[in-house]
């Protein structure tokens, strides 16, 4: 494999006549920095939580007669769980870095916020749609806390990735 170098950012700090300046680079085609930042630990919990609870309210089948609660739910656990995956792989193999002409942490904040929006519909539709069966009953709990996690990280991930596009929070360039 080749190893690779790309310079990501220059900083330059002036105060009282004296400059300072560095740089960010970045070696390698993994970002393995990426991996220690909290959005990329929010992105691994959304992914995990969008498919345990996936898998738990579908082979619960608690929803008899809501089929439309248990498809809404599936339409956001996977499309949230693939939108995650790919804005982890995203920034795992350098792009946003890259491809620096986009403004990646605006399109990352839209991207959380529009899932956090079907999320905030979704979690609570899980969470009402049980009938009551106790044979499935500890899947459809589990589905729905862990469905309410992702929530939660989805609402972090967002909260974040504005301050980060307003240049006042974390980065999430692997810095």
């Amino acid at each position: 494999m080749s190893s690779q170098t790309v310079t990501t950012r220059t900083t330059v700090i002036k105060t009282s006549g004296t400059t300072t300046s560095s740089s960010q680079v970045a070696t390698g085609t993994v970002n393995t920095e990426y991996i220690k930042t909290l959005p990329a630990v929010l992105r691994i919990i959304q992914i995990l939580s969008c498919l345990v609870s996936f898998i738990c309210i579908f082979a619960a089948d608690v929803f008899c007669s809501y089929k439309a609660r248990r498809g809404y739910w599936g339409f956001c656990a996977i499309a949230g769980l693939l939108s995650s995956l790919i804005f982890y792989l995203l920034h795992l193999f350098w792009v946003p870095v890259k491809n620096s002409q986009l403004p990646w942490r605006l399109i990352e904040f839209a991207e959380q916020a529009l899932w956090a929006f079907f999320f905030v519909i979704g979690a609570p539709l899980v969470a009402t749609g049980g009938c009551g069966s106790y044979k499935v009953y500890a899947g459809h709990v589990i589905g729905t806390i862990l469905a309410f996690v992702a929530l939660a990280a989805f609402i972090i991930g967002a909260l974040l990735a504005l301050l980060a596009w307003k240049g006042t929070g974390f980065s999430t360039r692997g810095s």
